[in-house]
């Protein structure tokens, strides 16, 4: 009896226990956060420790040389070192968890439409792991991606420990994210908005909403407690918008987007191209490390999170590269510490390193603000504050590559402590936004909620119970498909070239067999055995059905939620045709709603 009341107190009811556990996730998550924080911050100590070459020593590039020169014990320490990070790294993510690599924040945004909430709770132990390596060594990249995925872990822990359900398991996922990022940047407000708006790109879960709110701010007043209540970026020298600036603002929108354009598709181009180099993958972040050590030995810079950089030239100690203090000089050694953030970023989170965006996000759009700061101040006079300006910067930067404005008009207000640049601040991250509405660091991001498998209880069954598949499909997609004797390295190689995870298995005459979900594959097994021998069909699902053409949408729709695969087979007569995708239902549900609400 006492074992039945307990689990009926403990269980997931109604919205009131959904607040009850984002409390505890907001707790644990500040835990984590802070333990994670202060490690990262001893180790980063540790590494700097074993060279002399500083973020804030700006010297010319002639000087740059010389001192590669004068410090050679020096400069191979800031060459090597990211290497040994990023092979450490490597390993971490080859041997225990191959879903702890790169950002964490997009996989927490497809878990969130497309696996029910569903993450391994090891990942963010791993992910923390490979992150501690990545960054202290000399890797280009943030906290906030890692630190959010581990918040991510500790609300689906909490999830499967209450038994919750697919709903309620997203909801505090979403609150474990919101409470890590609140906590390690001090934004208990913008940390609920950046959570429950990353995963959209023109909507808000606000389903989420409240209980984010109340996990960041729990966890935000414990991690306070270890790191006090300062605002993450100690600022001075803001000054009110003045409308006699506001062609510079517009300017920087444009700069902020042109920049967010090259970083997405470069970063998207050099992570295909690393994924093709056949070399073994825990290898390819040693090589990212290296390029990236390289990089640092003439703009050390760009290392590591920047923030000892990004704080000095914030408080006005610009960088001046050609040694003649003129303002078009030092416009463009800004310009060039943007564009070379992006390629060591680029290369130590697309090779594999474990890292966030949103530090050099901020690091960028900061080195743009600076950059525009600077010629306004030229042509205006020197009333202008070129901090206004990099505080701007920060936060259009990242309205743009994240599709998420509030969340970055936010975040930026509190982790400066000032509402003095809000107007400018909208202005530029709205208009920076709506130039980059074709763009997004996150592939796993969707329009909106009608589109989110996530809301699919929401959907009018008499709507999409009135399309039948063939009416609405004139061709059917055939990348996803395997034949049954597929070996396991093909298809991993398959999946990394059409960003796919599950596959449809088909034998030689085309006839369907089943599906593979990539995660449902024992790689352990694989390694023993040789997964250049291991066929696909040891590890597809026989049990999941297929569709015909002369099916409902709804039928598709069905399938794809109980066996939680995003596609599903369509056959007709005995030969399997295409698949359909979630996404492909969503779309035309949209369209019929469209359709309906046109005529009526």
């Amino acid at each position: 009896m006492k074992i039945k009341r307990i689990k009926r107190i403990v269980s997931i009811k109604n919205q009131h226990s959904i607040f009850l556990y984002a409390v505890i996730v907001g707790v644990l998550s500040g835990i984590v956060s802070m333990i994670f924080s202060w490690l990262l911050h001893v180790l980063e100590h540790f590494y700097n420790s074993f060279h002399t070459h500083r973020a804030d020593e700006y010297f010319t590039f002639p000087e740059k040389i010389n001192y590669i020169f004068r410090h050679p014990t020096s400069s191979l320490v800031v060459l090597l070192l990211p290497a040994f990070g990023g092979l450490m790294a490597g390993l971490i993510v080859y041997l225990y968890s191959r879903d702890s690599k790169g950002t964490g924040t997009d996989e927490m945004i497809d878990a969130f439409h497309n696996k029910e909430g569903k993450i391994d709770t090891r990942i963010p132990v791993f992910k923390s792991l490979a992150t501690l390596f990545t960054l202290p060594t000399g890797g280009s990249g943030g906290k906030e991606g890692p630190i959010s995925f581990i918040g991510a872990g500790v609300g689906v822990w909490v999830a499967n420990l209450a038994k919750a359900g697919a709903r309620a398991r997203r909801t505090l996922m979403l609150a474990g994210t919101a409470a890590g990022l609140g906590a390690v940047f001090k934004t208990p407000l913008g940390g609920a908005l950046t959570a429950a708006e990353m995963v959209y790109k023109e909507d808000i879960e606000s389903d989420a909403l409240i209980p984010c709110f109340i996990s960041s701010v729990t966890a935000y007043l414990v991690y306070t407690m270890y790191a006090g209540t300062d605002p993450f970026l100690n600022v001075s020298g803001l000054t009110k918008f003045h409308f006699n600036e506001m062609g510079f603002y517009l300017a920087l929108g444009v700069l902020c987007f042109s920049f967010g354009f090259l970083f997405i598709k470069g970063f998207n181009n050099a992570k295909v191209f690393i994924g093709k180099i056949r070399i073994p993958v825990y290898v390819k972040p040693a090589i990212g490390g290296l390029l990236t050590g390289a990089i640092a030995l003439v703009l050390f810079e760009v290392s590591g999170t920047g923030s000892l950089f990004l704080e000095k030239t914030i408080q006005g100690h610009m960088p001046d590269f050609f040694g003649g203090a003129l303002w078009f000089e030092l416009l463009l050694s800004l310009l060039i510490v943007a564009f070379v953030k992006i390629v060591a970023t680029t290369l130590t989170i697309g090779s594999g390193g474990s890292a966030g965006i949103f530090g050099p996000s901020l690091f960028i759009g900061a080195m743009l603000g600076a950059a525009v700061g600077i010629a306004a101040q030229h042509f205006i006079g020197p009333q202008v504050s070129v901090a206004s300006f990099m505080v701007v910067g920060m936060g259009a930067f990242y309205s743009g590559v994240a599709n998420a404005p509030i969340a970055g008009i936010v975040m930026i207000v509190e982790m400066t402590g000032s509402y003095v640049l809000l107007p400018p601040l909208i202005l530029v991250s709205i208009f920076t936004f709506i130039l980059s509405k074709q763009i997004s660091f996150y592939k796993n991001q969707v329009e909106n909620r009608f589109k989110s498998p996530a809301h699919s209880w929401e959907m009018k069954n008499d709507i999409i119970d009135l399309i039948l598949i063939k009416n609405h499909f004139p061709e059917y997609r055939l990348l996803a498909v395997l034949k049954r004797n597929t070996t396991v390295v093909e298809a991993l190689n398959l999946a990394g070239d059409i960003h796919a995870s599950d596959f449809v298995v088909v034998n030689d005459k085309l006839k369907y067999q089943g599906m593979l979900s990539l995660r449902s594959v024992d790689y352990e097994t694989t390694r023993k055995e040789g997964n250049e021998k291991i066929p696909v069909s040891r590890f597809m699902d026989k049990s999941v059905p297929y569709v015909t053409p002369n099916d409902q949408l709804s039928k598709a729709l069905d399938v794809i939620m109980r066996f939680d695969v995003d596609k599903v087979a369509v056959v007709e007569g005995e030969i399997m045709v295409g698949y359909i995708r979630s996404k492909d239902i969503f779309d035309a549900y949209t369209q019929q709603l469209k359709q309906k609400k046109d005529n009526s």
